[in-house]
């Protein structure tokens, strides 16, 4: 009586098409996650973006909102409008107190600023902070209200109704 032996192993064909499932498998598995981390990426910049963009609002909102009729000592104006540039002065509550800010809102090389000076009444020579707060901006306009919309402010003595940015 003859025994047949059994086979104990895979043959060439059988790992092959194991090996070629295998790598389908993997493929498909790597297109997936690097499509996840593409848009993880993109996610993340787009909400760094509108972070920044929040930041931006809140900040002027706050400034406009805080509004105060006061001019800087030797100086006229109490809201002053330069181009892009707006200048006036509003209230910060930083620290538990509450005192008067001279703040300046201007575009420069693509980047919305808003400059923060130390102290309200300095000297004429006092550089402000100047904190960037938005990069890619391409324009800055701003409107007044006062009796109807003007694109520049010239009245020294009276802060506008509104002001609109775009």
């Amino acid at each position: 009586m003859k025994k047949t032996r059994r086979q104990r192993g895979f043959t060439l064909l059988e790992i092959m098409i194991a090996l070629t499932i295998f790598a389908v498998i993997s493929t498909l598995a790597w297109q997936i996650l690097d499509g996840a981390m593409r848009t993880s990426s993109a996610t993340d910049a787009s909400a760094a973006k509108l972070n920044q963009l929040q930041r931006a609002w809140s900040l002027m909102e706050r400034d406009f909102f805080q509004l105060q009729a006061r001019a800087p000592r030797n100086e006229p104006e109490l809201f002053r409008q330069e181009g892009d540039a707006l200048e006036l002065t509003t209230l910060n509550g930083v620290s538990g107190t509450v005192q008067l800010e001279r703040v300046r809102w201007r575009l420069e090389e693509g980047r919305l600023y808003r400059d923060v000076w130390p102290v309200i009444d300095g000297p004429a020579d006092l550089k402000p902070d100047e904190v960037p707060i938005v990069s890619g901006v391409k324009s800055l306009q701003w409107r007044f209200y006062r009796q109807g919309w003007l694109t520049a402010w010239h009245d020294a003595a009276h802060l506008p109704d509104g002001v609109e940015v775009t």
